[in-house]
């Protein structure tokens, strides 16, 4: 009787390990890159609102105020029409309040004040133009004896003895002395090209004869000096 064969339980062979399965993040949450924009936009928003404040602010402060309705000469008399109005925004420094306007009608500038200029109480003086020691002396000048560039009130010259032709000297005196270093323009008259020009000068009354002789005779030259120059007789300043 043959032997049954040995029954032989197969022996199980390791495991078999699952293949590793890489594991995923969640995703990250997007990164806000722009930070700085929004500072700034939110510093804008802000900025904006401050800005529209005061502009309503400040023109809750606007006032009439004078300005020079066109342009002013030095020494000029000072009428109502040489005055305009505009409201302004202001802190009322150095500004003449559109009311006050009487107070200045009858004055005399004291310097140009081009047109538009917002006007202050420094730019008029009261009382007469022309100081006790002094008188105005009126000359009329040909082409070549005055600048070629039209002289304004307030203009500042020299005045020098010419002698035309073979006449005679006026005054003592040679070609191209200096009458007076420096003296103010009262008026001027509008002149060009070959025209006669009528200029009127602020003059010391003393020692004014030369002066008064030589315009007499038309042997009167001027030279325009600086703006910032100071003559010795000037219009009143007060």
């Amino acid at each position: 009787m043959p032997r049954p064969s040995s029954l032989v339980a197969p022996t199980a062979g390791p495991a078999a390990m699952p293949t590793a399965v890489p594991l995923r993040r969640p995703p990250a949450p997007v990164r806000d890159r722009r930070p700085a924009l929004a500072a700034l936009a939110a510093l804008l928003v802000v900025g904006g609102g401050l800005g529209s404040a005061l502009v309503v602010h400040r023109s809750g402060d606007r006032v009439d105020v004078l300005v020079a309705r066109h342009t002013i000469e030095a020494g000029q008399r000072i009428t109502a029409e040489d005055f305009g109005v505009e409201r302004v925004a202001t802190d009322g420094a150095g500004v003449v309040p559109a009311a006050a306007r009487e107070n200045f009608v009858g004055t005399h500038a004291t310097g140009r004040i081009p047109a538009g200029t917002l006007v202050n109480r420094t730019m008029f003086l009261a009382g007469g133009v022309v100081p006790g020691d002094a008188v105005v002396v009126g000359t009329v000048l040909g082409p070549t004896q005055r600048p070629a560039e039209q002289l304004q009130t307030g203009d500042v010259v020299r005045v020098y003895l010419v002698v035309k032709g073979d006449a005679a000297s006026a005054v003592a005196g040679s070609p191209g002395q200096v009458l007076l270093e420096a003296a103010r323009v009262v008026s001027a008259s509008a002149a060009t090209g070959a025209e006669n020009a009528s200029v009127s000068l602020l003059v010391p009354a003393a020692g004014s004869g030369d002066v008064v002789s030589a315009a007499a005779a038309g042997q009167i030259a001027l030279a325009e000096l600086a703006e910032s120059t100071v003559p010795a007789i000037d219009f009143v300043r007060g």
